[in-house]
């Protein structure tokens, strides 16, 4: 037998109080739509995994650019944003296809026909949820193979008409489904819970509204912000049984995990999505350095990454290259690349290797440097070939799938959780690579992609990024709902963390005109009715308290940084429901119960701390005249920092105490003041210097001129960035003017440029 628990939306554990504690039952599942599919496709034989979301948005893509011909409801947007008209035409087919759109022809308006054209062309697009349900309900036509059962765990209204018919089709083959309980209170009626309840089951009215008396089992937690909402939260959490309760967390999971954590108490460990993980830059870094000029910035920050591609030890001479002269590809970048070869090759023969071998070692490594440094450089506005990005992709691709091969077998072999989970960001690091990949491949052929598209392409492949928890699932653990309408099961205790306007995500308004909708309903689509969605909508927020037996908590906070946040509309119909002022009866602020503690059932021992006495400064410090002397030779930047705070500079040349940082690219003056030193040192002493008896100023200008232009790519590249035109420009006749100046006053003086910066030694002051 399959007993299936149908819920509204797919993930969560809230079903796991449904079983008794320990208990095991073969052939239980709850399931989302999606798990729904997923569990019948196997049932029955038939292919039921969607496509992925970005290969279904390049498909509706493709197929934009053959219909598109200037004249469709959407060209005017799409002109200004190719793939966010593609996403937002794809939502609106698959919401017509999961109500019941079959593709037949809509003439109702300009996009109900463009959307019936465009599902017309012979390309069919890779199957979404829509498509497999359809597949699903027309492979039920005899008697199903196992014995099935399907309960549901929210009522019709809340499931798309797709949903449904495939669970009336399982019904027509047999299943046994039951529609959902209708809901009950389940406290008792002596308590402020079961009040409440009562009140929400059957709406009252303003006479016999139920007053609250503060006894514990309904209570609202509030505070200034979600760290000490965390804490509140924690502390009452240690006089729960965590195991016979249930947790809604729709925001700020991180936030509770860690409040648990410090108070002992078992975690949650629900992951967070983000597209900003150091496993999923690397391929965005690596395609942003196919454009010319070459980003400096972006280039520090490949370098930058954790397990990045290249060893440490050429990492740190390409990021000691970028400090000193930032651009790729400089003579600084040029020589480190010299430097960096040289020491693989005597790591090589340190290891025993032979000539062949570390020759071997460091063309590798001059080929690595060469794929992710190198390469053919594309102009932002022209574009990179499809083929060229691709084949990006798949370097990334490969090499992020070679480090989650050596992240499991490092997981395996030391039973880490998290080196697992490295493992586990590198092969989604790789995946979006791969996906990207057949993205750029179903483009035409020949096409190049603006760097601006190209980044968008990416950031479809990427989505909301790879999941990861802050903090492990521990034993114990409560069960937990990813939003108030996932609690379907009923449970001890109900925590509702994070019940405030801003995590309220709320139904989409239904997008259709009137006169839209009357002709979708007349093609057979199931609209939903005038406030149906929104009366779903409510009855999701009254579960977690009509689903506790014994105790229902609303958490919620004033401060989202430094904004005020707004109480979840749900408190709404909790005033009207109960007495005035029964609500802030039940309500416990921070502050209210750090002073005299207001709840009976709840007694978190607090203590008070004095303050530490302050800082004491010291105005003098007493060392040795050893500590100093100079040790070696000292710069010109160097000796005036001697000579005007000694502390600060035995601090910073003696202790060698520098600010934490992994690379500090020169910018401002100190970037023009090195790029016009450099300049004009090599015109007066470079291999092509001007003679400085015969040229004149305007040969100066000329000569620095070229040079700027030639060089400030690679050496000051910061300045070719997008928005230092200005500084560009500015810096440039700086340069410019700097070099007939000094070319006046040599001449005017009868100076002859012998040498760059030679050293000079003697003694100062002993």
């Amino acid at each position: 037998m399959l007993d299936l628990v149908l819920a509204a939306h797919d993930g969560g554990t809230s079903w796991r109080q449904l079983l008794e504690p320990g208990e095991a039952r073969a052939g239980f599942e709850c399931v989302g739509p999606a798990g729904l599919a997923r569990r019948m496709g196997r049932v029955l034989g038939v292919p039921a995994r969607p496509a992925e979301a970005p290969l279904r948005l390049a498909a509706l893509a493709r197929k934009l650019d053959q219909h598109d011909d200037g004249n469709r409801s959407y060209s005017a947007s799409r002109k200004h944003d190719k793939f966010g008209v593609a996403r937002f035409l794809l939502a609106l087919r698959d919401a017509l296809r999961m109500a019941g759109w079959d593709g037949r022809e809509l003439t109702g308006s300009p996009r109900l026909r463009d959307l019936a054209e465009l599902e017309g062309l012979e390309t069919r697009p890779p199957a979404g949820l829509p498509e497999v349900l359809a597949d699903l309900v027309a492979a039920l036509k005899g008697p199903l193979p196992v014995p099935l059962r399907v309960q549901l765990a929210a009522p019709r209204s809340a499931f798309a008409p797709m949903v449904l018919a495939l669970v009336d089709a399982l019904k027509a083959a047999g299943a046994a489904v039951a529609d959902m309980a209708v809901e009950s209170a389940r406290a008792s009626g002596d308590t402020d819970l079961g009040r409440v309840q009562r009140a929400l089951i059957t709406g009252g009215n303003s006479k016999d509204r139920p007053t609250l008396k503060g006894d514990g089992s309904l209570l609202v937690l509030e505070a200034d912000t979600p760290v000490e909402a965390a804490e509140l939260t924690a502390s009452l959490a240690r006089t729960l049984t965590l195991g016979d309760t249930t947790v809604v967390v729709n925001t700020e999971a991180a936030v509770l995990d860690a409040a648990l954590a410090r108070q002992g108490l078992p975690t949650v460990g629900l992951p967070t999505a983000s597209a900003l993980r150091p496993h999923l830059q690397v391929l965005p870094l690596r395609l942003q350095l196919a454009f010319k000029p070459q980003d400096p910035f972006r280039a520090a920050e490949l370098l930058l990454l954790p397990g990045g591609p290249l060893p440490g030890h050429a990492r740190r001479s390409l990021l000691n290259a970028l400090n000193e002269m930032p651009g790729v590809g400089s003579p600084k970048w040029l020589d480190a690349i010299k430097e960096i070869l040289a020491k693989e090759t005597a790591r090589a023969e340190s290891r025993g290797d032979s000539c062949t071998q570390a020759e071997a070692a460091a063309k590798a490594l001059s080929d690595r440097l060469a794929a992710w440094f190198g390469g053919d450089l594309h102009d932002p506005m022209e574009g990179v070939p499809a083929v060229r990005a691709a084949e990006l992709c798949v370097l990334v691709s490969k090499w992020a799938g070679g480090r989650t091969g050596a992240a499991a077998e490092r997981a395996h072999e030391a039973d880490d959780p998290g080196t697992s989970d490295d493992a586990q960001l590198w092969a989604q690091a790789a995946a979006v690579a791969r996906t990207l990949e057949q993205m750029l491949l179903a483009r035409p052929p020949g096409e190049r992609l603006p760097q601006h598209t190209l980044m968008q392409l990416h950031d479809l492949a990427t989505g909301n990024g790879s999941d990861l928890a802050t903090f492990n699932q521990d034993a114990g653990r409560p069960a937990v709902a990813r939003g108030p309408g996932d609690v379907i099961a009923p449970s001890l205790n109900v925590i509702w963390w994070g019940c405030t306007h801003d995590a309220n995500q709320g139904p989409t308004p239904e997008p259709w005109t009137e006169a839209e909708g009357a002709e979708l309903r007349a093609a057979g689509v199931t609209l939903p009715a005038a406030g149906e969605r929104r009366d779903v909508e409510s009855a999701d927020w009254r579960r977690p308290i009509l689903a506790a037996r014994q105790c229902a908590v609303l958490v919620r906070w004033r401060l989202a940084g430094a904004e005020p946040t707004v109480a979840h509309a749900f408190f709404d119909e909790l005033g009207v429901r109960v007495s005035p002022g029964a609500i802030a009866t039940c309500t416990i602020t921070s502050e209210r119960l750090l002073a005299n503690g207001v709840c009976p059932a709840w007694q978190p021992a607090t203590a008070p701390v004095p303050p530490d006495a302050p800082m004491a400064q010291r105005p003098v410090w007493t060392v040795p005249a050893a500590t100093v002397a100079p040790t070696r030779d000292v710069s010109a930047s160097s000796l005036e920092t001697l000579l005007g705070c000694p502390f600060r500079w035995v601090l910073h040349y003696q202790a060698l105490l520098q600010p934490g940082r992994g690379v500090a690219l020169p910018d401002g003056d100190r970037l023009a003041g090195d790029f016009a030193h450099r300049i004009l040192q090599d015109m007066l002493c470079g291999d092509n210097k001007l003679d400085v008896a015969t040229s004149s100023e305007g040969d100066a200008r000329t000569w620095a001129l070229h040079a700027f232009d030639d060089r400030v790519s690679t050496e000051a590249a910061p300045l070719v960035r997008r928005g230092a035109e200005v500084d560009r420009d500015r810096i440039r006749t700086l340069i410019s003017n700097a070099s007939a100046t000094l070319l006046r006053i040599l001449k005017q003086g009868q100076w002859r440029p012998v040498e760059a910066e030679r050293d000079v030694t003697g003694t100062f002051a002993g």
